[in-house]
């Protein structure tokens, strides 16, 4: 009997410490469900414009529930400034962020690799690449590479890869190698060294792999996943574009153009066309938000200049105008991804009241502007019933002898050839008509 008292005690102090160590295990790690996975694609440099992009996807994956940010990395690297305001969203995230190095013969190097340690959950696919963290200086004129060697830079930069390996948990020593001795790893040994946490083949290996996983504290349960791949909206896609090193030059080019055949015939519209296309170069180094303002300012105040001007430029300011504000509006707009429009009611609303502002700006673009086309090309009704000749008019253009400009009599514009050299503005008599152009020339 005392034999049996004296078991039943120890079961029962058994299960009273199993309790407590379940309770402690509780207590020091929490789960995390995983419904909608986010996919964000970095391929290429890394830039602000990266930045932007990764942080518009962020936002957008933090509004859903029980969802997780998962990106895929192909980069050789690319501005540091950008690869740490990326570092720091991601450690500063709501939701857990997934770094995957993929597909297979995909790399990440340098700030890529950066970026691939500061994820929550990290893993690359096989036959992948990280490493070679030596941060590099290249001559804006000649573009050479010249690779920094100073101890003052590259400790600063070395620490704070560690420090970012650390806060996650992985190899610290792998963090330091790799900018001072440019390191790779393959994924085996990333993961047999603790830089990453997974290998998988594909992104739905992975997610069974995460399922389950305590990572950090964290364990983590992939729940019948609903993958979103994120598309950048248009104002992004225009944003690259005008940051394009050859759309930049083309732009700069014909800019150039313009204006020295402005300047040299005297069509000072053209010249302001052309300064206007060179402008513009010049402002991509703004973020896509003040860039889409600086044009939409740019676009209205040419529209003004021209309405001002009562259309003398031909409606060349104004079409330019039309073409910066429509520019401008598109990169303010929001730019959510598509299926995820209705996801909160101020997105939609916001959609509603841009695009209600295009619309408006455009269509009342498009009357002002077949209103001018038609004034400049329509016969005016007034030819049917008589030819003003004898009257006196005023020189739209400078008409050289010989010529074809337009002149402005009674309120209207005709075709006119000059008989005798006018200038713009002056006051010229008609004398005569050919065909259906007016012969003018300088009053006395």
């Amino acid at each position: 009997m005392k034999l049996r008292h004296g078991l039943a005690i120890l079961l029962i102090i058994a299960a009273l410490l199993m309790a407590i160590l379940t309770r402690m295990s509780i207590a020091g790690s929490s789960a995390y469900v995983i419904h909608e996975v986010y996919v964000f694609n970095l391929n290429g440099e890394i830039t602000d414009l990266t930045y932007e992009e990764l942080q518009n996807a962020l936002q957008l994956a933090e509004s859903t529930p029980n969802s997780a940010l998962l990106i895929i990395l192909e980069t050789p690297g690319g501005e540091l400034d950008a690869a740490l305001n990326i570092v720091s969203s991601i450690e500063n995230a709501k939701i857990p962020v997934i770094g995957f190095v993929y597909p297979t013969g995909s790399y990440a190097w340098s700030a890529g690799t950066l970026v691939l340690m500061s994820t929550t959950i990290a893993a690359m696919a096989p036959g992948t690449v990280i490493g070679s963290c030596q941060p590099v200086e290249i001559n804006p004129i000649t573009g050479q590479e010249i690779f920094i060697n100073e101890s003052k830079i590259l400790n600063a930069i070395s620490q704070y890869f560690v420090e970012v390996a650390e806060f996650r948990g992985r190899n610290a020593t792998f963090a330091h190698d790799c900018v001072f001795y440019n390191t790779n790893l393959g994924p085996e040994e990333a993961l047999k060294y603790n830089v990453i946490n997974f290998v998988a083949t594909d992104i739905s290996s992975l997610l069974s792999e995460v399922n389950g996983s305590t990572i950090n504290g964290v364990t983590y349960y992939v729940i019948n996943p609903t993958i979103t791949y994120y598309q950048p909206g248009i104002g992004y896609q225009v944003y690259e574009a005008l940051i394009n090193p050859t759309i930049q030059d083309l732009l700069a080019g014909l800019g150039l153009l313009l204006a020295i055949i402005g300047f040299a015939t005297r069509h000072y519209y053209l010249a302001g066309v052309g300064i206007i296309l060179m402008i513009i170069p010049m402002l991509t180094g703004l973020s896509i938000n003040w860039l889409g303002l600086a044009l939409l300012i740019i676009g209205l105040a040419a529209i003004a200049i021209d309405v001002h001007a009562g259309f003398t430029t031909h409606a060349a300011l104004f079409i330019a105008g039309i073409i910066l504000t429509a520019l401008g509006i598109i990169l303010l707009q929001p730019t959510y991804t598509p299926q995820s429009w209705l996801i909160a009611a101020n997105q939609v609303e916001a959609r509603v009241v841009l695009y209600t502002l295009i619309a408006f700006v455009g269509g009342f673009g498009g009357f002002i502007a077949a209103k001018v086309i038609g004034i400049i090309r329509a016969k005016p009704l007034s030819e049917r019933l008589y030819w003003p000749v004898n009257d006196v008019g005023v020189a739209v253009d400078d008409i050289n002898k010989g010529e074809v400009g337009y002149v402005r009599v009674r309120g209207e514009y005709w075709r006119a050839k000059a008989i005798e050299s006018v200038k713009r503005g002056s006051r010229v008599l008609i004398v005569g008509v050919d065909g259906d152009t007016l012969l003018v020339k300088p009053t006395s």
